[in-house]
């Protein structure tokens, strides 16, 4: 299968010689990010983009991101130049950007719509939310205010490749592929980060209104020192359960992504099943979406989520997708 090339597009100009490529994207971050870079004769130039450039970049003929530069360097020597650009997607401007808004009585949906329309960044609602009684921030990114009342839903907030953000609960339907090891894997590698984990988990929280003190704890019986986490609610997402609610999902999703099985793929896209069973269109992987995973020397034959997603193009590996699962379980409530 020919994967094609990695291309940029803006202003009515396609460019498709880059050499090196990595466009990466997480259920855990607001922003695609891509590093791209090429070496060609002569000086060059700067391809005719800057600041407020939007630049759509794709993947064997398909859209997967949409971008602002953060950086574009270009190295010249006597008979050639390097051209290397960084970007992240368009919503960058609320990971970057410190801001004050207050806003009461709407869904989390509706806060996350007005906060994407100040910034001119699409956004795709595809789970149901609740109210969200009082808002605010003062100076302070509007990333870290979604991202914890997404959190405290339950919810997910990540890039879509018209450069905006979907709004959605952990997928939960068929696996799009089944990944078996010495047949599609060559390779894997399966990673136990402890640092992530603590032996328990304390937040903490305080009710004005009703003048009283709430707390809520959660421990990993797996941590049997004492390695402590305490953290301060936030009012983003009290309409979505409380404080003991919060603590279980920060224990459960940190043991997702302290226990994780990466895997290196050939080429950037999957043979998707059509819904009558037929073989449908070839299809770039995407975040949120489940794959069954057989790996029989680990006793492995499951079904996990996949939660980021790397391609990567070089002169050594060529064509490649770096995916990383973990357990769906532990993002509806249950540990892995």
């Amino acid at each position: 299968m020919d994967e094609g090339a990695v291309e940029i597009r803006f202003n009515g100009v396609r460019y498709g010689f880059w050499q090196k490529a990595d466009v990466r994207e997480s259920v855990d971050d607001l922003c695609a990010t891509v590093q791209l870079s090429v070496t060609l004769p002569g000086h060059g130039d700067s391809l005719g983009i800057d600041a407020n450039t939007v630049i759509e970049v794709l993947i064997a003929g398909e859209l997967v991101a949409t971008t602002r530069l953060d950086s574009f360097s270009r190295r010249v020597g006597a008979q050639s130049h390097d051209l290397s650009l960084t970007g992240r997607s368009l919503g960058r401007e609320l990971v970057d950007s410190q801001y004050s808004r207050t806003l009461s009585g709407l869904k989390l949906e509706e806060i996350a719509r007005r906060l994407c329309d100040d910034f001119a960044v699409p956004l795709e609602v595809a789970a149901p939310t609740a109210l969200v009684p009082d808002f605010s921030m003062q100076c302070e990114s509007p990333a870290n205010a979604l991202i914890n009342a997404a959190r405290t839903a339950n919810l997910f907030f990540y890039p879509t490749p018209d450069g905006g953000l979907k709004l959605a609960e952990p997928d939960a339907a068929t696996p799009v592929a089944t990944l078996i090891y010495g047949e599609h894997l060559l390779d894997y590698e399966v990673t136990d980060e402890y640092r992530l984990r603590f032996s328990e988990y304390c937040v903490k929280g305080y009710d004005y209104e009703g003048n009283s003190s709430h707390a809520g704890k959660a421990k990993d019986d797996g941590i049997t020192f004492y390695r402590p986490m305490q953290m301060v609610a936030d009012k983003h997402g009290k309409g979505r359960g409380g404080c003991a609610r919060r603590t279980e999902l920060e224990r459960n999703r940190r043991l997702a992504r302290a226990h994780r099985l990466e895997l290196p793929l050939q080429g950037w896209r999957y043979q998707a099943a059509g819904d009558g069973g037929e073989v449908a269109d070839w299809r770039v992987w995407a975040v949120n979406t489940q794959v069954r995973v057989v790996i029989p020397p680990e006793g492995i034959d499951d079904v996990f989520l996949i939660g980021d997603r790397s391609f990567r193009l070089d002169d050594r590996g060529g064509h490649v997708t770096r995916l990383t699962l973990m357990r769906r379980a532990a993002y509806a409530g249950g540990e892995k």
